[in-house]
């Protein structure tokens, strides 16, 4: 059975699952304390003590906005797990843009600003736009991705590991909808009990199976009670799956699934099929 470390991808992988959520919350609290900043900057005098005229306040204002919202959405990214590299690549790209967007604000405003010396309003926007799209695209990505992962709706992947030689079986689609407990397949009702596949004869021994009489030969007394069903320990009295040869247990996406080994699939239910064979 596959350990524990193999399923999460070894300690190294668990370890950093901490990491990643502190970087995340912290980005995430970062870029809402500057966009904070940035609202106040430009709807406040709060920085008119300090020295900063009209235009300089709107400028701090327009920097750490810019800042501010792409690190909410790298944090809310960092936070999710398993996420694909080109996903991440993405990221770094669209941030990297909306960080750029933001230096040419800087350079532009307010000497080239709305009808002013070279006029960067529009190349300003449509850059920080681009950068900030791109990222929340990936970031919608990331959430639908987790979404699937946690509730696949029937899809199954499979990893059976017999004898050094690991096998990936693909499980078709299951109709109907992956919620629980709202929709999906209706619970089997009314299943039979099964027997363990213990044996059903007993031997009851006499307590003078062995004794002398009065000529001296020895007697021996055994009665045997025995069931409708006999059956011996090698050939079980009920077949069912579970009894089978070629029964297993599976890691899936939903846990622990019933596996087929002699069919690749996983079993819906425990009846036995034409080929069962003991594994007694």
């Amino acid at each position: 059975m596959t350990s524990l470390g193999e399923t999460y991808q070894g300690r190294d992988g668990v370890k950093k699952r901490p990491r990643r959520l502190y970087l995340g919350v912290g980005l995430f609290l970062a870029g809402s304390l500057l966009v904070i900043v940035g609202i106040l900057a430009a709807t406040t005098t709060t920085f008119a003590g300090a020295g900063v005229g009209q235009y300089e306040s709107y400028k701090i204002a327009g920097i750490t906005a810019g800042l501010g919202i792409p690190a909410v959405f790298v944090g809310i990214f960092t936070v999710l797990p398993a996420t694909s590299k080109q996903v991440r690549a993405a990221v770094a790209i669209g941030s990297s843009i909306s960080i750029l967007g933001v230096a040419m604000f800087w350079y532009a405003y307010p000497a080239h600003w709305r009808g002013f010396g070279q006029n960067l309003t529009l190349p300003v926007v449509a850059v920080y736009f681009v950068g900030l799209i791109a990222t929340f695209c990936c970031l919608f990505v990331a959430v639908v991705n987790f979404k699937t992962r946690n509730d696949p709706g029937g899809t199954v992947t499979m990893e059976v590991t017999r004898t050094g030689e690991t096998k990936i079986v693909e499980v078709e689609r299951q109709r109907g909808f992956g919620s629980v407990g709202i929709f999906g397949d209706p619970s089997e009702e009314n299943i039979d009990a099964v027997s363990d596949g213990g044996a059903t004869a007993d031997d009851i021994s006499s307590p003078m199976d062995s004794g002398q009489g009065t000529n001296g030969a020895t007697k021996s007394t055994t009665t045997t009670v025995t069931a409708p069903n006999t059956a011996t320990a090698a050939n079980p009295t009920d077949a069912y799956c579970g009894n089978c040869t070629h029964f297993d247990y599976v890691h899936t996406d939903s846990g622990m699934t019933p596996y087929c080994g002699l069919h690749d699939r996983r079993m819906a239910d425990m009846d036995a099929c034409e080929r069962w064979q003991s594994n007694r």
